[in-house]
């Protein structure tokens, strides 16, 4: 009774970590695919002008041109005012006065849609209302906003990395939450054990079985090891309320949130609305006035109650630097119905709030240039390497004297490492080929994402263990390798044509897919080649 219960506890306990490095290695796919969301939403959505991408300038001036679009006939230019009340005639043509806010979001060089969305009112008890969203992109040749089609595009790969999707938002956050904060102690505990750190970092011992695994493993864990341990930590901070929930409770009671919220992170508190409607001041004097004030371009503003006489107007500053937010104004307000500055609007982050925010900007990015960003990218697929590797060390270490006794965790593995990849190159395939015009494109975009993702641990269970990473490898390749071909039969978006008008944006998508096939073309051949060798000497020591 007992040795049974102490196997089955063995049993859970391997498991638990075995499913906890396929989460970590999900989070931190999604998350790294994320830092070029904008440039993913521009493949997806294939509408869009083909030309370069809109290029919006960073001139306060808002009579000054900032977003320039080419065409046949010359190229249509918008100042920032113009843009501001493009979106604001939209939001007015919506008839959505009981929204809670509206908000506008200029185009920028790396977003070069415009932006409109609004939050719906809550519900009859209570119940808050998902905030609702659209965006235009300019055609050139007839200057007019046309609406690409819906898609998830690279934001729901993004927040896939912390809302899983199908998951409930509460049991999502604490599950990823858990997570990070093991990946965090992982680390700490990985650099303390790790006597001969800074030796076995110049250390790879190629085609030694699981010694192998291991170099790769130490190699990519020190390579980025600042980054991982930033990101990590920094992930922690945006689960904190979460986490903290009970001592928020204890000390402000159930109803007690708010209070705590606007304790931490304070903020001017806003007038109730009245009922009483009356129309809003023209807002390009406003945003000119606010540019003058701060010396810097706005790009995004909100409305708290819109057609209300309490409207509050918001003009959101750029985040340049991740201590953006440290004793500077991150926004400035503005009654709507009047145009009267309101004091407040310039509340400054200091103490713990400044920290909080300079952390989860370095988390999320936003403020990276290009050369940066691929530095983040650089590092999170180092992470996504270095919990593969990792995983697949203490895999191999237990098969060096049965391999099939672990036969189950390594079909598992190799769902989730090479399967998930697959998933992802068919999310790209299902927005080429569900009809553009359905309306249920978007989910179903995700969907197949999930649907060909699970089918590869159907095919994991099925295929005979011998060449499983091979055929696994060889799908990526054609899947990812197809999808620039995929993109020339459905529309007329092709690498040549992209190439050829200088839209390095959408070409470059297609030229990573075809980068991508090839490592995995790569990998399926040396896979191969192991295979037939592995296969080669267990027959000769039969034989013997």
């Amino acid at each position: 009774m007992k040795s049974g219960f102490r196997a089955s506890m063995a049993w859970l306990h391997r498991w638990v970590g075995i499913l906890f490095s396929a989460v970590m290695y999900f989070i931190f796919v999604t998350g790294t695919m994320g830092y070029f969301h904008y440039e993913i939403d521009r493949w997806m959505e294939p509408e869009r002008p083909l030309a370069m991408q809109p290029q919006a300038g960073s001139s306060p001036d808002s009579s000054e041109p900032v977003y320039r679009v080419p065409s046949d006939a010359g190229a249509v230019e918008m100042t920032r005012a113009e843009l501001v009340q493009q979106g604001m005639n939209r939001l007015n043509a919506l008839g959505i006065e009981e929204a809670t806010w509206w908000g506008v979001i200029l185009p920028t060089e790396r977003n070069a849609n415009l932006w409109i969305e609004w939050q719906p009112p809550r519900g009859p008890e209570g119940q808050r209302a998902q905030r609702q969203s659209e965006y235009f992109s300019l055609d050139g040749d007839t200057g007019e906003w046309l609406q690409p089609r819906e898609t998830g595009g690279g934001k729901a790969l993004y927040r896939l990395h912390w809302r899983l999707h199908y998951l409930p938002e509460t049991a999502a956050y604490w599950l990823v939450g858990l997570c990070t904060l093991l990946m965090l102690v992982g680390l700490v505990s990985g650099v303390i054990i790790h006597r001969k750190i800074f030796r076995d970092f110049f250390t790879l011992r190629l085609f030694r079985n699981s010694r192998s695994w291991l170099d790769f493993h130490n190699i990519t864990s020190v390579m980025a090891l600042p980054f991982q341990v930033m990101i990590v930590y920094s992930g922690l901070v945006f689960f904190a309320v979460t986490f903290m929930q009970p001592i928020v409770t204890a000390q402000y009671g159930e109803a007690g949130e708010r209070t705590f919220r606007h304790e931490a992170f304070p903020e001017a508190e806003p007038a109730p609305r009245t009922g009483e409607t009356m129309p809003m001041a023209p807002v390009a004097p406003l945003l000119e006035a606010a540019q003058k004030e701060t010396g810097a371009a706005i790009n995004q503003l909100y409305i708290l109650h819109p057609g209300d006489r309490n409207a509050r107007l918001s003009f959101y500053l750029h985040e340049t630097s991740p201590g953006h937010y440290q004793g500077k104004p991150h926004k400035l307000l503005y009654r709507a119905s009047t145009g009267e500055r309101l004091e407040g609007g310039d509340q400054r982050y200091e103490g713990a709030a400044s920290v909080e925010k300079t952390l989860l900007a370095l988390h999320e990015g936003l403020f990276a240039d290009w050369g940066l960003r691929w530095l983040y990218v650089f590092s999170g697929l180092l992470g996504t390497l270095m919990i593969a590797t990792g995983s697949v060390y203490w895999l191999k270490k237990r098969q060096t004297k049965n391999r099939f006794a672990y036969a189950s965790v390594e079909r598992f593995y190799a769902a989730v490492f090479v399967g998930l990849p697959i998933g992802i190159a068919a999310y790209f395939w299902a927005n080429r080929l569900l009809p553009a015009e359905w309306s249920g494109r978007a989910a179903w975009e995700m969907h197949s994402l999930f649907i060909v993702w699970g089918l590869t641990f159907v095919l994991a269970w099925l295929r005979p263990l011998e060449g499983l990473w091979r055929d696994f490898f060889v799908l990526n390749g054609l899947a990812w390798a197809l999808l620039p071909l995929v993109n020339t039969l459905t529309t007329d978006r092709d690498l040549g044509a992209s190439l050829a008008h200088g839209d390095w944006v959408l070409a470059g998508f297609d030229l990573t897919a075809l980068a991508v096939a090839a490592v995995f073309g790569r990998l399926a051949f040396k896979t191969s080649l192991y295979s037939y060798s592995w296969s080669s000497g267990r027959r000769m020591a039969i034989s013997s």
